[in-house]
This record gives structure tokens, sequence and C-alpha cells, in this order.
């Protein structure tokens, strides 16, 4: 897994930290260790900051208090992103808990996710336009398919569901995606919270008469572009934040031309 980038302390200066299960591994912007001040039921002052009251408990039990902060927190109007889908806060393979996805930015706590750069065998990509109606990143350009990992999912059962949701990639297609072994850390403050999220990168060659179709209305476009304009959107920064990492490693791994 590659460690996040230099600056990513940048705007998390004033962010505390979250402790679960024993351990920081949440990020809370002033807003929500506020809220959270409010749930002394739920969490406890630690580290400088705040800690779930999880101590001697099991997986179960830790994630109903982590879907009760979270519905608080809704209920707040700090969980703007609600999904009502399960993810899965992990110590390396071991499951710490699982709860509502929406809330994982609200505590900055860590959450996995697929993106699949799909190509075809002249060297082009299926580069996708996001919604104007997505809450994060609208209108920007990004992978061929993306999303969260959801509680109980493999990286290969993710990319299977939105392969077909996002571009309308058949099951069948899907098998012969690839897991180069790309795992990249994305750390960021966000409006509510912090996106702090491993990306795992997936590779798909698609046949050349093959076209996405979006079916879930997440996605408002779809290009196929060659690697020059590709690599000119991204020093443009037309791509989500996400989707440029993604985007940029499938590039690096590439055959790169004979130098004359």
């Amino acid at each position: 897994m590659a460690a996040p980038p230099p600056d990513a302390a940048k705007g998390l200066e004033d962010t505390l930290p979250l402790v679960v299960a024993g351990e920081p591994r949440g990020r809370l912007i002033p807003a929500v260790a506020e809220a959270l001040a409010g749930m002394a039921d739920l969490f406890t002052p630690a580290a400088g900051g705040w800690a779930l009251r999880d101590a001697g408990l099991a997986a179960a039990a830790r994630s109903q208090l982590l879907q009760e902060a979270a519905l608080r927190l809704r209920g707040l109007g700090l969980v703007p992103g609600w999904r009502d889908e399960l993810c899965a806060l992990l110590d390396g393979e071991a499951e710490l808990a699982r709860f509502e996805r929406g809330a994982f930015r609200t505590l900055g706590l860590c959450n996995q996710a697929v993106h699949v750069n799909g190509w075809r065998e002249d060297g082009r990509l299926w580069v996708a336009r996001r919604s104007a109606a997505k809450l994060s990143s609208p209108g920007k350009l990004d992978n061929l398919a993306a999303g969260a990992i959801s509680a109980g999912e493999t990286p290969r059962l993710a990319a299977t569901r939105e392969l077909w949701e996002e571009a309308g990639v058949p099951a069948g297609l899907a098998e012969g995606m690839h897991l180069p072994g790309s795992r990249l850390r994305s750390l960021r403050r966000i409006d509510h919270g912090v996106h702090d999220e491993i990306i795992v990168c997936i590779d798909l060659q698609l046949p050349a008469g093959f076209e996405p179709c979006c079916q879930d209305g997440e996605v408002q476009a779809f290009y196929c572009m060659g690697q020059n304009d590709v690599r000119a959107a991204l020093a443009a920064d037309a791509f989500s934040h996400e989707a440029a990492l993604a985007t940029a490693d499938w590039l690096r791994r590439q055959p790169q031309p004979p130098t004359p």
C-alpha cells in the first residue's frame, strides 16, 4: 500500500484523533468533535480527542455503537452522504466493525474502494464523466467504474457490481479483470470530515466493439481517450482526486515506446 502523499497532513492540522478498538484510527474536524462531546454514552475523552466506549467489546457490539453514532450524526446534518450501505473498518485483514458507509468520512475513518481502468488493445482508455448530481466531484472525469467495497465483499465482487451499475459491463466480461497489486492511499480534508481511503486498482481490457452504458445514473458520459489526451486531462485537474491517482497508476504501468 502506498503511503499518503507528503502533503497529506495539509488541512488536517485542526483535526482531533478518534480512538476505536484502542488505537487512534479516525480524524475529527471541529464540528464533528463538538458533536461527539454531546454523546457521552458513546464516546469518552482520550488522546487529545475522543474514544469510542468499546473496551472489551467484540466487532458486533462495536458495530452497534458506531451505527448509533452515525444515526445521531445524521440527525445533526453531519452525514450528508447517507447510503444505507455498510462498510467495514479493518485492522489489516481483521474486521473491527461495520457501519454506515457515509459516516466513515464524517468520522475520518479509513475505508476501501475499487477503481477500474477499462482499456482497449489499441491502448485507449475508457473515461467516465461523473453525474452533475454527485455529492463529491460532480462533473469531473472518472475511471470506467469505481466505488466503495461493502462489508463482506472482496475487491473482485465490488468491481463486478460497480462495472455493471456504472458502465453496463456484464459479469462474464468483468471476469477478465486483473488486479496488479496497486493499493493507493487517499487522505484529504473535505467539507464534512476527512476522506481516508485505500484505493484498490483494477485493470480490465475491453473488446474494441464494447461501449459503456451507465445503469444507475451516476455517469453522464463516456469517452474513449488516447493516452496523451488522458495525460493532458490529468495535468488540467479534470479528474476527481481518487480517479486521478488510479489513472496515473495505470499510465505508469503501460509499456513506454523506445526512445529514438
